[in-house]
């Protein structure tokens, strides 16, 4: 069907236009006229081609009528033959009949299936090309009902004598209420097998978390922060993630660096291949290369072959932590495997190609040592491509408590606990607490909190914490309180006694507040028994608790 008529001068400049189709297309527009087809059409304009117009597909065929040029474009043609297109394509025979059984048309894997070629059985009818009963003929059933037949298994013998077996799903093709003939989707064992191979690796792809015999991977939706460094940094570790650039982390021990390096795999396009982590300062300087790069048989007394880290983690990420404690000597042997992305085994003869991003990781500024000669500058510069500095837990305060609450909610669903809450005073010492041991420390003391509180307890109190946290919480607290309390020892007038009593109800005031109302908990924060602190209660008149 004809959907858009194009005249054109002798210019080759759009003069005219008459839309005939049903459906508007966005070059019926009166502004167009006097463009140059050619770039209208964004080609050369030939006899016959193909435009899109629209954010559609056209075909159109040039014609010389009275002297000028004129375009007939019409979406039919390219319709059928993105149909055509997509039937070559399909992974199962597809034919066509028409509602007399006469053949029509069948693609490339039906052809392949049975072993014909289709121009020989264009104008035949079914009977003439299969030796099969009517009443069991998939297409014929469907031309006699006009109803679907799905996953019929049919057995037949070809015109040739060739003996088949097919799995068969057919439908009608109706117009307006008129069945005009038929189309049949056939499968044999071999369709099927590869079908099932395919529904088994979409299952296996939904169903992993990492790649085989590995843990499940950290994505950057772990990384529990609300600092705005750390947001920071994340949007920028997913940038480069997408690129195949060596990547140094710097940071202190403890803050994470290995959770962003398994964010940055995990966002990549290499996600789904192996994300190989080694502790560099863990390894022997004289099995190095090795575990590296593998040995071959012989190469040494009880050597045997074996792949290294690079073979097994090829097309995905090697995370070499520690990076610094690698020795000058085998940072050049590593360095040439960078550069040139191969390398030989152990006692081996041939270079092995290796397809490997190199995430790098430090716990200390290694500019200095460069300058002791600790390491090389050209390894340092092929390893930090890009880098990035994690900021120490005391340079993101805010992040303290909500990563405290965090490992305090992932340890109860563990252990199948109530929830627990963290208590005003400890929240208090985490916030002054500098934290040398970083985001690692401050989950060891959530873990010993945990397990110290007792199993009914719903709230983590001071007296969970390891000793050195409470006696900062003493020290803070009295020295505190003391520049907030001094006040009331000393405004107005009144004698000795009065005074003093007004401090010790605002001290006991202030502690009972912090503790939620908890007694037990007043009474050891201010280092007095239980009985004692409620006879000063009572004494002084305290008892909204």
């Amino acid at each position: 069907m004809l959907d858009l008529i194009i005249k054109l001068d002798n210019e080759c400049r759009i003069k005219a236009l008459q839309q005939v189709g049903r459906h508007p297309v966005l070059l019926a527009d009166t502004q167009l006229i006097g463009q140059e087809i050619d770039h209208v059409l964004g080609a050369p304009l030939k006899e016959y081609g193909m435009v899109e117009l629209d954010n559609n597909f056209y075909r159109y065929q040039c014609a010389a009528e009275a002297g000028e040029k004129v375009l007939y474009v019409s979406s039919d043609g390219v319709l059928l033959e993105f149909y055509q297109q997509i039937s070559r394509l399909m992974s199962e025979g597809v034919q066509v009949y028409d509602r007399n059984g006469y053949f029509l048309f069948a693609n490339p894997a039906s052809e392949t299936l049975e072993g014909y070629d289709s121009r020989e059985y264009q104008g035949k009818h079914l009977l003439d090309i299969y030796d099969v009963n009517e009443e069991y003929s998939t297409v014929l059933t469907i031309l006699r009902t006009k109803k679907p037949v799905a996953n019929r298994c049919d057995r037949f013998k070809m015109k040739n004598g060739t003996t088949l077996t097919t799995i068969n799903s057919g439908y009608p093709l109706i117009v307006d209420n008129f069945l005009y003939g038929a189309v049949v989707f056939e499968s044999d064992l071999s369709v099927l097998k590869r079908l099932e191979k395919r529904t088994f690796n979409l299952e296996a792809y939904i169903g992993r978390t990492g790649p085989d015999g590995q843990a499940a991977m950290y994505t950057f939706d772990d990384i529990v922060h609300e600092a705005e460094s750390m947001r920071e940094l994340i949007h920028f570790a997913k940038k480069v993630s997408l690129t195949d650039s060596a990547i140094l982390i710097v940071g202190a021990t403890g803050t994470g660096k290995e959770l962003v390096a398994q964010g940055i795999h995990s966002f990549s396009s290499r996600r789904y291949k192996p994300f190989i982590d080694i502790n560099c300062s863990a390894v022997p300087g004289n099995l190095f290369e090795s575990i590296f790069f593998g040995t071959e048989k012989g190469a040494f007394t009880g050597s045997v072959s074996k792949p290294g880290l690079f073979e097994t983690a090829n097309g995905g990420t090697i995370f070499l932590d520690e990076v610094n404690s690698i020795s000058p000597e085998i940072q050049v042997k590593l360095l040439r495997v960078l550069q040139e992305k191969r390398f030989q085994r152990i006692g081996g003869s041939k270079y092995i190609q290796c397809d490997v991003r190199i995430i790098s990781a430090a716990n200390e500024d290694l500019n200095a040592l460069i300058k002791q000669q600790k390491i090389r500058m050209d390894f340092y510069y092929r390893i930090s491509a890009i880098k990035m500095d994690l900021p120490d837990l005391k340079d993101r305060s805010q992040d303290s408590l909500l990563l405290a609450r965090h490992f305090l909610s992932e340890l109860c669903k563990q252990y199948h606990r109530e929830q627990v809450t963290i208590a005003q005073e400890v929240l208090a010492v985490f916030e002054q607490y500098e934290w040398p041991g970083n985001v690692r420390e401050l989950h060891h003391v959530i873990e010993y909190a945990f397990n110290r509180a007792a199993d009914d307890a719903s709230i983590i109190t001071l007296d969970c914490l390891p000793g050195y946290l409470r006696t900062l919480e003493n020290e803070g607290c009295a020295a505190s309180q003391c520049q907030d309390l001094k006040g009331y020892a000393t405004e107005g007038s009144g004698t000795f006694a009065e005074r003093m009593e007004r401090f010790e109800y605002e001290l006991i005031r202030q502690t009972l507040t912090a503790n939620g109302g908890n007694i037990t908990h007043s009474a050891q924060q201010l280092g007095i028994s239980r009985q004692s602190l409620q006879y000063r209660m009572k004494k002084l008149n305290i008892y909204e608790w």
